[in-house]
């Protein structure tokens, strides 16, 4: 038998299908959770995209970009995008920095306070 090709072995090692899930608590009390895939390379590009459309090209470093990970993957438990466009003012103006900052990182892999929930199994 042949051995697998190296991109089959990253495929298999780091499906992109796991999801991981973070759990949002003020004074020990579930206020939100947030489920998201791993952030890929073609999800980097969107969001440029989106900033691009904005005129904010310029800042992927920002918390514009923070703001639009959050927007592209957080969803609920059930795949379901948890905020729309139409979320941005709000997310923006009335959610303390520290709550997206931190929500960010850990949707980029800064941060390893989160779950892996597996939603495909590899074989």
């Amino acid at each position: 038998m042949a051995d697998k090709r190296a991109i089959d072995k990253l495929k298999e090692a780091f499906c992109i299908d796991n999801r991981s899930r973070y759990i949002i608590k003020k004074e020990d009390v579930v206020i939100l959770e947030i489920y998201w895939k791993p952030l890929t390379i073609a999800d980097r590009e969107a969001i440029y995209k989106t900033l691009a459309g904005m005129n904010k090209a310029n800042d992927t470093e920002s918390l514009e970009y923070a703001l639009q990970v959050i927007m592209n993957k957080a969803e609920d438990e059930n795949g379901n995008k948890l905020f729309s466009e139409g979320d941005r003012a709000s997310l923006r103006r009335e959610i303390p920095l520290t709550v997206l900052t931190d929500l960010m990182l850990k949707m980029q892999g800064v941060e390893e306070e989160v779950d892996t929930v597996n939603s495909k199994s590899t074989p």
